[in-house]
């Protein structure tokens, strides 16, 4: 899926504090998980010229898992016409603003929480500095490029085992004006098992209080 030759990618990386310090990354591709109803709306974004601080990512978990602090990213790729590749990756920031939460959609349903990210302002001006490098000119028109959102590192309130634990991202930018659905339940447990079958996701997220703030 191309949204104005770039691929628009919802990742999810769980890294789990495993006693071997174990890295365990699900790669879960937008094509195949987005739904049907919101490609028109991600059609619209050019994500060399979209407003970067108009940018909001939700993510929606059960209320029990709750993402660390620096753990939910963007990265932006650019694929020069010429071969190469050139990335960058920004830690979003967790929106605070008590008026824009008071105004947010109600996405998230009973029994989960949703957070809402941004990029923070000298991310911002990084990556509008990268966009002009990369995409800007004739003499970048032939270039593309990739832009993902990974959740990564989050930690667990009380014993998850036998629950499911399922994820739903939302994405906003300055095209779309509200809230697209990128993923919905998304099932990390599923996902880990796929990728390893001897990992209980559900035991090996640590809890919260074995994390540094």
């Amino acid at each position: 899926m191309n949204v104005k030759d770039f691929q628009l990618i919802p990742r999810i990386l769980m890294r789990l504090a495993l006693p071997a310090g174990l890295l365990l990354a699900g790669f879960l591709s937008a094509c195949g998980h987005i739904p049907l109803t919101s490609l028109p709306k991600l059609a619209k974004i050019d994500v060399r010229t979209t407003d970067l601080a108009q940018l909001r990512a939700g993510i929606s978990l059960p209320s029990d898992i709750r993402p660390l602090p620096g753990g939910v990213t963007m990265t932006i790729v650019a694929l020069p016409r010429d071969g190469g590749r050139h990335e960058r990756k920004i830690v979003l920031e967790e929106v605070r603003n008590a008026v824009e939460l008071a105004n947010l959609p109600a996405l998230a349903e009973p029994g989960r929480r949703l957070t809402l990210f941004k990029l923070g302002a000298a991310d911002i001006a990084r990556i509008g500095t990268f966009r002009q490098e990369m995409f800007a000119g004739p003499q970048n028109s032939g270039n593309r490029g990739s832009l993902s959102l990974g959740a990564d590192k989050a930690c667990r309130l009380g014993d998850l085992s036998g629950k499911p634990i399922a994820m739903s991202g939302y994405l906003r930018t300055s095209e779309t004006q509200d809230y697209v659905l990128m993923m919905r339940n998304f099932d990390l447990i599923e996902a880990v098992r796929a990728i390893d079958p001897k990992i209980d996701l559900a035991t090996a997220i640590p809890p919260c209080e074995a994390t540094p703030e």
